[in-house]
């Protein structure tokens, strides 16, 4: 899933700098007149003043996009931009009051006050937030890995491109060279493969996007290229394919989603807003703070009868593939006996699964009161937690076990390109029912594709019906 840049980040420093417009001319009208909000007699009211003030404020960052490029603009640039915002402001406050004839009735020196108290105040809430907005980030939502594929042609163009739009939110693990034999590294990113050995470099890669850079000409690097595009895409991977627009002077203008100075087209199976992303991890930090208040209550009860039952401890953590091969260590309480791990070898001639997964109905490694928790889901609450510190979602897909991930082909691993989940689409499907991996892997992919929060809160209702049945 291709999480799409939106325009929620600009309205988000939209609202703040609002608030430090008006802090800055409430501060300037204290030093100019000595009261926040008070004017003498003479002069324009305060609440005319502000309005003018946002009005400018709103029409020339909506007209410009002033803070497109806010996350990578450096300390010196910002503070140029910033006083440009509110040299605009002053310009436009000024010739407004000319206009209509009410320039004497207003100071000057409080306007030349703003400027310079509400540049220094936006200037350092820009720094503050950038200084903040990583170490949120990568706690709300993950890092996307790039991987970068480049003729040794435009190599180090296209490196140099990348690192430019890179910023916290993205990272750039490695590099192919189509035509080269090239190992070791390329301005300072590693070169992981080779044309030959990409695809099944990127099953295995902990892997979100791949950028390509590649001349369009080269007919033999193209033939190359398309059906390692082809298992990239089965892969559920993102794939950034780079095309060379001519500039021409009399259409300056281009619209099309890019990176740096390359223009890309992007194929993902499915393109969703900032906004979704966000709503949808504030409900797995509500739902997770929830589940883990209930986790604790459910250990005071629970965890003595799992002790005397099967010695051993009352969790049992076990390494998962998460979203697009990311290792986690995926909690639940113990429902079989300490051994159970091993004695699955010996068991496997019972499976009942069509596939990859093991399951058998009357699993002789189960204890009495795991039984009971697996048929009331009490078994998957500390699942809670993985969902509090990200690694898992409220809905999502099932994550694998590294022996079942080792053996995916490039279409099973699509259904690893979404954050896993407690719940799921086949898990509301009927999931005692359903014994083929296959049907189990088409109805994540189905989920995949048309992922919406309405579709989300579905599941999470039907989730509930489905427990309470036992089902």
């Amino acid at each position: 899933m291709y999480q799409r840049r939106s325009n929620i980040q600009d309205i988000f420093l939209m609202f703040v700098d609002s608030i430090c417009v008006t802090a800055g001319l409430i501060i300037a009208n204290y030093i100019r007149h000595g009261s926040f909000f008070g004017m003498p007699r003479d002069d324009m009211r305060f609440s005319i003043l502000w309005v003018m003030c946002i009005g400018i404020f709103f029409v020339y960052n909506l007209m410009f996009r002033v803070n497109k490029d806010f996350y990578v603009r450096g300390p010196f640039h910002e503070l140029l931009i910033v006083f440009c915002n509110n040299l605009v402001i002053f310009v436009g406050v000024t010739v407004i009051l000319y206009f209509i004839k009410r320039s004497e009735s207003s100071s000057r020196l409080m306007l030349i006050l703003f400027i310079v108290v509400d540049t220094l105040l936006m200037e350092l809430v820009h720094q503050v937030i950038k200084l903040l907005l990583p170490g949120v980030y990568q706690r709300f939502l993950d890092r996307t890995r790039i991987l970068l594929v480049a003729d040794k042609k435009h190599a180090a163009d296209a490196v140099r491109d990348v690192k430019a739009y890179e910023d916290f939110s993205q990272e750039l693990i490695g590099m192919v060279i189509p035509d080269d034999r090239l190992t070791g590294d390329m301005e300072g990113v590693p070169v992981v493969s080779d044309i030959d050995h990409l695809a099944e470099y990127c099953k295995t890669a902990s892997l979100d996007e791949v950028v390509i850079s590649i001349d369009e000409h080269d007919k033999d690097v193209l033939d190359k290229m398309l059906p390692v595009m082809e298992d990239l895409a089965q892969m559920g991977i993102i794939i950034h394919y780079t095309i060379t627009l001519p500039d021409l002077k009399g259409a300056r203008h281009k619209m099309l989603l890019s990176r740096g100075n390359m223009y890309t087209v992007t194929y993902a199976n499915k393109i969703t807003s900032m906004g979704q992303i966000v709503v949808k991890r504030i409900m797995d930090l509500l739902g997770g703070i929830v589940g883990c208040v209930i986790t604790c209550i459910l250990f005071i009860v629970l965890g003595p009868i799992i002790k005397i039952q099967s010695p051993g401890p009352v969790f049992f953590s076990q390494k998962r593939v998460g979203r697009n091969g990311r290792i986690f260590n995926m909690y639940k309480f113990r429902s079989m006996y300490a051994d159970a791990e091993k004695r699955k070898a010996e068991l496997m001639e019972k499976n009942e699964m069509n596939g990859l997964m093991f399951k058998i109905e009357k699993d002789p490694r189960i204890t009495p009161i795991g039984r009971f928790m697996r048929k009331t889901s009490l078994d998957e609450f500390p699942q809670f937690y993985n969902i509090l510190t990200g690694d898992m979602s409220l809905v999502g897909t099932r994550p694998p076990t590294l022996d079942e991930f080792n053996k995916y082909s490039f279409s099973h691993k699509k259904r690893l390109s979404f954050r896993p989940g407690l719940t799921g689409m086949w898990q509301v499907s009927g999931r005692n029912e359903i014994t083929d991996f296959d049907e189990i892997v088409r109805l994540d992919v189905e989920y995949i594709d048309n992922w919406n929060l309405l579709l989300d809160i579905k599941i999470l209702l039907k989730t509930i019906g489905v427990v309470f049945k036992g089902k």
